[in-house]
């Protein structure tokens, strides 16, 4: 199981989150919780406060094509569904709110980081919240990255058959790129914003809130870019460095879980998992 780490920011006038989870955690009936987030049925399975912290589990519903059981000396076969029945693809979620980070479980397959901020944004349908996880990043990558008093270049490749209107939101400083892309029937854009001459020169402050932009779309979405690199430096004098903010995420792998007897891992493992991952960062989620 991996655990990654974001901030969790809100656009002015959002409701407090603990408001959101509040309200799911009320709502006895797991039908109403059910919101369609890019065309795909999600629910917060569980929601419960444990010791100040909360923990959730979403899921992620899905009726269409799936796997079967197979035994070594017997074929595969599928399941057997009731009505409405299909499957559910879980994902962990740790929410603190003493230092707004949450922690999540990475899950290809299932319900992903920025699905959920997502549907917490969509969850009471007011259009008022919008929540953004931004990645966090390990503390050499962090510090050498706000110690950047100069910035030469940012690379970048966005896959825009992937991106959401939710990360075009989320990305207003690139919009016209990511327009311009779209009405030339491009399927990915490619950007290098650079400055050439003189030791001290440094990028425009629009290039840095386009960073800003990328690093939000990277935590709700991390398909919708293959790349994302900066290049610079502490003062004139100093060396320029590259710095990769997709390999250098804060993340975290536990190999020890105990596996249930239907062979998945029970909500109480991954849960304790996440709380592991919090106590293990305790210096750096604050």
């Amino acid at each position: 199981m991996k655990v990654h780490a974001y901030k969790v920011e809100a656009v002015d006038g959002s409701r407090m989150l603990e408001e959101v989870l509040l309200q799911i955690e009320n709502e006895q009936s797991l039908r109403e919780r059910i919101r369609l987030i890019n065309q795909v049925e999600l629910r917060a399975e569980s929601v419960s406060q444990q010791n100040g912290l909360w923990l959730m589990d979403f899921v992620r519903i899905r009726t269409s094509n799936g796997p079967g059981k197979v035994g070594r000396d017997s074929e595969v076969e599928g399941f057997e569904f009731d009505e409405e029945e299909g499957f559910g693809e879980e994902t962990a979620a740790l929410y603190d709110p003493s230092s707004g980070y949450i922690l999540v479980e990475y899950n290809h397959f299932g319900v992903r980081a920025g699905a959920i901020a997502d549907y917490l944004s969509a969850y009471d349908g007011t259009e008022i919240s919008l929540y953004t996880f931004k990645p966090k990043y390990d503390e050499d990558v962090e510090r050498r990255l706000l110690n950047h008093g100069i910035t030469r270049k940012i690379s970048f490749c966005l896959d825009i058959t992937r991106m959401s209107e939710q990360d075009r939101q989320r990305g207003r400083a690139l919009s016209e790129a990511i327009d311009y892309g779209r009405q030339n029937g491009a399927d990915k854009i490619k950007v290098e914003i650079s400055v050439q001459g003189e030791r001290q020169r440094s990028l425009a402050q629009n290039a840095l809130d386009g960073l800003s932009a990328l690093r939000s779309i990277l935590g709700q979405n991390p398909d919708a870019i293959t790349k994302l690199e900066v290049s610079g430096k502490e003062n004139q004098d100093s060396v320029t460095e590259v710095l990769d903010l997709i390999a250098h995420r804060l993340s975290i792998e536990f190999n020890d879980l105990v596996l249930g007897a239907d062979l998945r891992y029970p909500r109480d493992e991954r849960w304790k998992a996440l709380v592991r991952a919090k106590n293990g960062w305790r210096q750096i989620l604050r």
